[in-house]
């Protein structure tokens, strides 16, 4: 697996932008109040406390057996978030640079650049391009590694996504390809099999994590009462990787409540998936399958202070990714409160 740490991090950030988007996603208005430049700017504040094996930080770099879910570490965080964006005199069509609102509670950050059409007051594409997916940079080289500390390599990745929104659906194709820079997975000596001997070459190729990534989603908006909305998502998913272990097919599925009531805004949300992988994992000598649940809640403050175009962000985030295999098991919780500035 490629995407560990990228999980633990990564949904927090975008919800906080998505809060500053929520009205333009829940109701069809215009792309912008005006034509021109304008944007958002924020900074969090945070605490992460997770366990997972693919956790790259220097406390959990050793592991004594491979029958365990990873030390726990908590740590604190400070990360900044933008949006720019620039739309054209008709109101039709905007380009933009940074985090975009229309994800509001997906599980993946995404700083992006691209452009949004609306065709009429319904109607809209967008398309995007990710150059790098942040938090998803390093991994370790042989996460397998047993009684010695384990080396961190690189992750290049690249992604782009294209959506189609007749309101109040919308429907999206991502795709995303991962490179690993020194994939060493299963070099170490008596590993495979239970830890029962050595992987063979052949096995070890079982385990390559470079892989193509395709994902198919569609949401839908549901008034529920004035300034009340249901979100319901489902996407499948499929990662072709160069190791047939490490491929497998995806189902997601997510419900949101979100209500914007005078200056306050509340977003909860319950999302669940169920993933199955292609082939035995030869470290274990069983096919990998898991289940993730993860529990959002989201509250913002409009102008605090009376301070104009500003917002007071609070966000709490539990996920749990319970596997067939401990190693694969991961638990992370995150807070955080912050300020963000529209402009």
């Amino acid at each position: 697996m490629i995407f560990r740490k990228h999980s633990l991090l990564a949904l927090p950030l975008l919800l906080t932008s998505s809060l500053l988007g929520f009205s333009s996603v829940a109701i069809a208005k215009p792309l912008a109040k005006s034509p021109g430049f304008s944007g958002t700017i924020g900074i969090n504040a945070g605490f992460n406390n997770s366990d997972g094996q693919f956790n790259t930080d220097d406390d959990n770099a050793k592991t004594d057996d491979l029958t365990n879910s990873g030390e726990e570490i908590s740590t604190g965080l400070l990360f900044p978030f933008f949006r720019v964006a620039y739309t054209t005199e008709d109101l039709q069509t905007q380009y933009f640079l940074g985090q975009s609102p229309q994800n509001i509670l997906d599980s993946a950050i995404q700083y992006e650049l691209g452009v949004t059409h609306k065709f009429d007051k319904r109607q809209s594409m967008t398309f995007a391009y990710i150059p790098h997916v942040p938090f998803l940079k390093e991994t370790w080289s042989d996460p397998f590694l047993v009684g010695a500390e384990r080396e961190k390599t690189d992750i290049d990745s690249t992604a782009v996504r294209v959506a189609y929104k007749f309101m109040p659906v919308q429907i999206e194709y991502a795709y995303a390809s991962y490179d690993i820079d020194d994939d060493q997975s299963g070099a170490q000596n008596g590993v495979c099999a239970s830890q029962t001997r050595d992987c063979t070459a052949e096995e070890q190729d079982e385990l390559k994590r470079d892989a193509d990534y395709q994902r198919l989603s569609l949401e839908s908006l549901i008034p529920m009462w004035k300034g009340t909305f249901a979100k319901a998502n489902v996407y499948y998913a499929n990662q072709d990787a160069k190791g047939e272990s490490q491929s497998y097919d995806e189902l997601h599925y997510s419900l949101s409540i979100m209500t914007k009531y005078e200056r306050h805004f509340l977003s909860l949300q319950a999302a669940f998936s169920d993933r199955e992988y292609s082939a035995e994992n030869p470290i274990f000598a069983q096919t990998q399958e898991q289940d993730a649940a993860r529990y959002s809640l989201i509250y913002s403050y409009d102008k605090p202070f009376d301070i104009e175009d500003s917002n007071l962000n609070v966000i709490y985030q539990n996920k749990d990714i319970d596997a067939n295999i401990d190693f694969y098991d991961s638990t992370t919780n995150f807070v955080s409160v912050g300020m963000s500035y529209n402009f």
